[in-house]
């Protein structure tokens, strides 16, 4: 079925209260480097399959979260707004990107940042430069997240989309911050790239390994 704004607006109506009510059910503990959220310079950057976790962990956080034109993108984007306190800025690296990276440092200066350097189309886990121009541009840190669920539904789609079942135990793991260079060249997008698909990885085995030992 085609994802059209009209049909988005009505799925999100039912869909975004009930995650948020199961979200509720959550026991969800937060590992590693601590983010003080009152600070807007920074960029938070999760896979596309796990938005679902943090976009209810940190729904009372107002923030600007960068959202695909693509697909389903328009139905993320009005789940997101009705869940709580974010901002969905329509683009990315491959459709709207520099309209929305423009509205992001134009209008959206004042709120911390979220992204998923693998969407919109994937591989799941692979990061594009655009993440790093962008946090080059808006000289703000790169924080990478990741996120291990005891239950759930994982999607058969690209990006294997995740929905906690209800009561389910999830462990988030926050890296360091990743700072970029303003004056980025292109073979030190490549690298960094490469470095922040590196720390997803690790904040996922380490989000893991700490749901293994609560």
């Amino acid at each position: 079925m085609k994802i059209t704004p009209q049909r988005a607006r009505w799925i999100s109506r039912i869909g975004a209260p009930v995650v948020r009510a199961v979200g509720t059910t959550w026991r969800i503990r937060v590992f590693g480097h601590q983010v003080d959220f009152s600070r807007a310079d920074m960029v938070f950057a999760f896979l596309h399959g796990d938005m679902l976790v943090p976009a209810v962990l940190y729904r009372d956080i107002p923030a600007a979260i960068l959202i695909s034109k693509h697909g389903d993108g328009e139905l993320i984007a009005q789940v997101l707004q009705r869940l709580g306190r974010h901002r969905a800025v329509r683009g990315s690296s491959s459709r709207g990107g520099a309209r929305a990276v423009l509205e992001l440092v134009r209008d959206q200066v004042h709120l911390p940042w979220g992204i998923t350097p693998d969407g919109p189309r994937g591989p799941r886990g692979h990061v594009h430069e655009g993440a790093i121009q962008l946090a080059a541009e808006s000289k703000r840190p790169l924080i990478a997240a990741g996120y291990a669920v005891s239950r759930g539904k994982r999607l058969s789609s690209w990006d294997r989309f995740v929905i906690p079942y209800p009561f389910a135990r999830i462990a988030a793991w926050v890296d360091e911050p990743l700072l970029v260079p303003e004056n980025v060249g292109s073979e030190q997008r490549r690298v960094l790239a490469a470095e922040l698909k590196d720390r997803l990885n690790l904040a996922h085995e380490r989000a893991t390994r700490a749901l293994r030992d609560w």
